[in-house]
């Protein structure tokens, strides 16, 4: 899935404090020229880019020093930052990923398999969560619309609220 022309490069902000695991993505990333992302190592870095850049999804560890990613997604959360984020973990569990989804997470995945398989899959996910974003504000505008990708349907109602249905 390629965006057009009059759309903007989907912004990524990318927390990780395994140094391998940045070069990783930012290698797989860039090969893609729908995105643009930065790549910081601390939550503390992530706030201070995120208090003078706009991005359109975050990507987060959840181990990380002082501040695990749970902490970091509350806090983005609790600044009303609702741009998507995904949660991404080497120790996963599925109390963890219960958790990061009742906090507020769009997605979680572990970092599982081959790269180029988890990177494939990291991709269509950022495209997923940031075009479903894009769609549902140009849904409100028009009285039922229908969208839907990725097993997300979307229904505007006439321009009052989006009735949405995940398959996730």
């Amino acid at each position: 899935m390629t965006l057009t022309a009059d759309v903007q490069r989907i912004k990524v902000l990318v927390l990780d404090d395994e140094a391998d695991f940045l070069n990783l993505c930012r290698e797989f990333l860039a090969r893609d020229g729908d995105l643009e992302a930065d790549y910081v190592a601390s939550p503390r870095e992530a706030m201070e880019l995120m208090a003078s850049r706009e991005y359109h999804a975050v990507v987060s560890d959840h181990d990380l020093p002082g501040m695990d990613g749970m902490q970091f997604l509350r806090a983005l959360r609790s600044m009303n930052m609702h741009i998507p984020f995904i949660m991404i973990t080497g120790h996963g569990r599925e109390g963890l990923a219960i958790e990061a989804l009742q906090n507020g997470a769009d997605f979680y995945m572990e970092k599982a398999g081959s790269p180029a398989s988890m990177f494939e899959q990291l991709l269509r996910t950022l495209k997923a969560v940031t075009c479903l974003k894009r769609k549902a504000s140009e849904c409100l505008q028009d009285p039922f619309r229908v969208y839907s990708e990725v097993g997300v349907l979307l229904v505007s109602n006439g321009g009052e609220r989006v009735m949405a249905a995940s398959a996730r």
